[in-house]
């Protein structure tokens, strides 16, 4: 009789450790959104809208953010989670951001001088409209 309540206990005890281990895997929660993960370490990373087939954010054009900056983006992310991490020393880690932090600088600066192109276009078109609305007057 004894043999058989250690034996019932034992089974018990495996069964609980078991469903415990095991929880993680089959409850039915959201995981956390990623800006709520990112945003704890890195507090730069900004939302973005969810990209299309294209490869642009929803109702961005030619204008949106290029290759090179999402690529220096991401590269910021990786360095500060290795560094987090400890994988990389810290002599490494700012040699790496700096140079990053330049990449991104100059696709930035690139992706403004663009806008800012687009906008003088925009500009002279309006104006044009403008005449031909007043001569039509």
């Amino acid at each position: 009789m004894q043999f058989v309540l250690s034996l019932l206990i034992a089974l018990a005890l495996g069964i609980s450790a078991l469903a415990f281990v095991l929880y993680p895997f089959y409850r039915r929660t959201p995981a956390r959104p990623e800006k709520q993960k990112n945003t704890a370490l890195f507090p730069w990373v900004e939302e973005r809208a969810p990209e299309t087939a294209n490869g642009h954010a929803e109702g961005e054009g030619s204008a949106g953010v290029s290759e090179g900056e999402q690529a220096a983006r991401t590269a910021l992310y990786e360095i500060e989670l290795d560094y987090q991490l400890g994988n990389i020393s810290e002599s490494d880690y700012r040699k790496l951001r700096e140079r990053y932090l330049q990449r991104a600088l100059v696709a930035l600066k690139s992706r403004y001088d663009r806008e800012q192109e687009l906008d003088d276009v925009i500009e002279v078109q309006l104006r044009k409209m403008k005449e031909h609305d007043d001569s039509v007057e």
